[in-house]
């Protein structure tokens, strides 16, 4: 690699450190905190599950716009701006209803920045020779320190300080979003269409969607009810922020040796993997209360995410038109925000009702994910989402 290359992969891999500080904090705590607010855990399934679905208006919405100017780095300096903005009201308004309207505001603006991100890197990996994985490990490690610290810096702290690290983090994204390549694609005659229609007319893109969005969506009790649990186990803060980091390092060190995984599994092998990881941690999570085998089942985050996130990014840069790379990425996304939705709606009272059975939901999605995965896997030589 080139110092111009280095060069380059470090500016990227500062944006994943940046990008990923807040779902650090965001996943294991905002719960938490908006429970602290007065949010029953219906309300909070609502609010969570009703942000998730707006992804699938303003990702692909604002996808067509860029794959037609082909300004993703202004693109995402707008967005990440504007998402800190809207984060920063969410703070001073009371009640579910406002708390629900200033919530999707946000989720308009924060819903493509990762997705725009994904596609620079791609597109970068492909232009300059560069290793994905040793870019997104980036992302990883920083979300590891931010749980982890978070939950030292949150032990005996009043819950509003989860409010105040969330905007410090999104404030942090949006400066470092100035460092980014500007990366741009000679832009062709526009064809007729669409581009999101002409994917969604393609069968392949579309079971490659429905794989995926099945294997993310089975983290949704962990991302929604996974601290709440886990307190409710009597696991201390600072305890269960390690719970959250230390799982990412098992990813972290997937995404660093990401060049090694044998060619032949290729990015449907990958979703299998993470198909059979998510049906033996899932199903084992129902029962779990030990905090050492908790710890066990945190590594296989590394299959569950990691090798479903390596596996869709895969398929993507191999099997997508440049031109459309970015409506893809964002359809890639909302297809997992859906499915992700239904299942965050469908564990708030599962959660309630059952604690830690919710999971036996997760364990299904899991099954069902690893089905499509095995048919991908027979299709893989015929896999072309631009065809």
């Amino acid at each position: 690699m080139t110092s111009a290359n280095g060069g380059l992969a470090w500016r990227i891999s500062l944006q994943y450190a940046a990008l990923f500080v807040v779902p650090g904090i965001y996943l294991p705590f905002f719960s938490v905190w908006l429970r602290s607010r007065g949010l029953t855990p219906t309300e909070i399934s609502i609010m969570l599950s009703v942000g998730i679905l707006v992804r699938l208006i303003a990702g692909p919405l604002a996808a067509h716009a860029v794959d037609r100017s082909g300004r993703r780095k202004a693109a995402i300096v707008t967005l990440a701006w504007a998402s800190a903005a809207t984060l920063t009201l969410f703070g001073w308004v009371e009640g579910f209803a406002a708390m629900l309207i200033v919530w999707v505001l946000h989720t308009i603006t924060w819903a493509p920045i990762t997705p725009f991100t994904d596609n620079i890197a791609l597109l970068a990996t492909a232009r300059h020779q560069l290793n994905y994985g040793r870019m997104r490990l980036w992302g990883s490690l920083s979300f590891l320190a931010a749980a982890y610290l978070a939950g030292l810096w949150l032990e005996g702290r009043p819950e509003s300080w989860i409010y105040i690290l969330l905007v410090g983090g999104i404030l942090l994204l949006a400066a470092c979003s100035h460092l980014l390549p500007d990366i741009r694609l000679p832009l062709d005659k526009p064809r007729a269409g669409l581009p999101l229609l002409r994917l969604l007319r393609r069968p392949a893109f579309l079971l490659f969607m429905l794989t995926t969005a099945c294997l993310q969506a089975s983290h949704a009790a962990f991302y929604t009810f996974g601290t709440l649990h886990w307190r409710s186990l009597g696991h201390s803060d600072a305890a269960i922020g390690w719970l959250w980091a230390e799982g990412v390092i098992a990813e972290v060190v997937l995404f660093a040796f990401a060049q090694r995984i044998p060619v032949r599994f290729g990015g449907a092998g990958l979703l299998v993997i993470a198909a059979l990881g998510g049906l033996v941690r899932w199903s084992t999570t129902v029962f779990a209360e030990d905090y050492l085998l908790l710890t066990l089942l945190q590594l296989l985050h590394a299959a569950t995410f990691g090798a479903a996130h390596l596996g869709a990014m895969r398929l993507l840069s191999e099997g997508c038109a440049p031109n459309e790379s970015a409506t893809a990425q964002t359809l890639y996304v909302a297809g997992n925000s859906a499915m992700l939705a239904l299942a965050t709606l469908a564990v708030g009272p599962l959660f309630a009702a059952h604690g830690g059975g919710m999971y036996w939901l997760m364990s299904l999605l899991s099954c069902c994910g690893g089905g499509l995965a095995m048919l991908l896997w027979r299709r893989r030589a015929l896999l072309n989402f631009s065809a």
